[in-house]
């Protein structure tokens, strides 16, 4: 019996390609494994497309459910973001797909993982890092880092020395999707010195301004969003919901350059209509629930946390320990929020929660039932003693 290698695929050109050069390369049979997170053709074209290839065996397996449960509601309840303006979209979802991969290949008991991510990219970090920690011991093939192609071209042309027709390779950029998010990169898009208009390359957001504000609301426990108008919903469905509002809307459209891992700069617009709505309703229920010193905690070990994800260390002590953190955190972090959204915007409208710190009372200057003003006296002497005592210094030294 041959000996087995599963390819994580994803039936796009790359790992189309990688079946029938793994076949001339190695003496493995190939299996081809598909992670559906909300990116994928539908399953009959996979299948067919794989066999015809050249796969042994082609295996599906739908985790849309647990991908917004299990790593994309984590990640906002962390307040997670790169280069402050990426909600992570792409990079949330491949700690989720390398897990998969790996328990289905130690399951079969094979002997190779082979993906089809680029040398150049973050991604072949991602897949390769949760190998490393999920299945040491089985062999990693990564063909763009030893393989002589170069380009799309050259693989299209690949595939048809075996017979496979592949459209006509004028695809301009590059595109990754999944139930979050939506992002382009490459081709037209390295030139950041040229204009790009977000209309000619998003697909999920309208750019139709004929639409009437509305006030939604949402209901949160534990970080989590649960209710969208007083309707009960599925992690799944929430972040499907909120997607198709803020599309509609024109929420969620980011035009960054960003660093990569390897030091590399990279342009990317990015389309993440509903995570754009959640993240500032959750963000807006910790400014009243949380304490400053436990907000600016939670920003700054967010910030860690984001840059885990991206780096592709979403196993490690660190990240598994901050996910101890926040699950702390969040046991306060319930309530309702409502948002009024406009074509291009979204506000904060209404905040309440049972775990407010914040006193109307006690904040009005209409009232000072705790003599906060006489108090202050004291407060105020002793909290600028060391300014005064440095501004008598420079007197003195003048």
């Amino acid at each position: 019996m041959k000996e087995k290698c599963v390819l994580a695929y994803s039936g796009g050109l790359d790992t189309s390609a990688i079946i029938p050069w793994l076949k001339d390369n190695y003496q493995f049979d190939i299996i081809a494994y598909c992670c559906n997170v909300g990116n994928l053709p539908p399953e009959s074209e996979l299948r067919a497309r794989a066999l015809e290839l050249g796969a042994s065996e082609f295996f599906y397996e739908d985790a849309e459910d647990e991908f917004v449960t299990d790593y994309v509601y984590p990640m906002l309840r962390a307040g997670a973001t790169y280069y402050d303006d990426y909600l992570l979209g792409t990079a949330i979802a491949r700690p989720l797909i390398a897990a998969k991969v790996a328990n289905f290949a130690k399951a079969i008991k094979a002997k190779a993982i082979s993906h089809g991510a680029t040398g150049k990219g973050n991604d072949h970090l991602r897949f390769e890092s949760a190998w490393a920690y999920l299945c040491p011991d089985v062999a990693i093939i990564a063909p763009w880092k030893i393989w002589s192609y170069r380009s799309r071209e050259e693989l299209i042309s690949f595939l048809k020395t075996k017979n496979y027709s592949w459209g006509d390779g004028k695809k301009t950029y590059s595109v990754d999707l999944n139930t979050f998010h939506r992002s382009c990169e490459g081709g037209n898009l390295e030139n950041i010195e040229s204009p790009v208009l977000s209309e000619d390359v998003c697909d999920w957001i309208s750019f139709s301004h004929e639409t009437v504000p509305v006030i939604l609301k949402l209901e949160l426990e534990c970080g989590r969003i649960t209710k969208i108008d007083d309707q009960s919903l599925t992690p799944k469905d929430t972040i499907e919901k909120l997607n198709s509002i803020g599309s509609s809307y024109g929420i969620g459209v980011s035009d960054i350059v960003e660093e990569r891992i390897n030091g590399i700069k990279s342009r990317g617009i990015y389309e993440t209509p509903g995570g754009t709505i959640a993240h500032l309703a959750i963000k807006t229920l910790k400014q009243i629930c949380f304490s400053r010193d436990l907000y600016q905690t939670s920003q700054r070990l967010g910030d860690l946390y984001g840059q885990l994800i991206y780096d592709g260390e979403w196993l490690s002590d660190t990240r598994l320990s901050l996910e101890q953190f926040f699950l702390g955190a969040s046991k306060k972090l319930s309530g309702k929020i409502s948002l009024r959204i406009q074509y291009g915007s979204v506000q904060v409208y209404t905040r309440q929660s049972q775990f407010s710190l914040y006193n109307p009372t006690v904040v009005s200057f209409e009232s000072d039932s705790l003599d906060i003003h006489k108090a202050s006296l004291g407060y105020t002497k002793i909290m600028t003693l060391s300014s005064r005592l440095q501004g008598h210094r420079e007197l003195a030294n003048k």
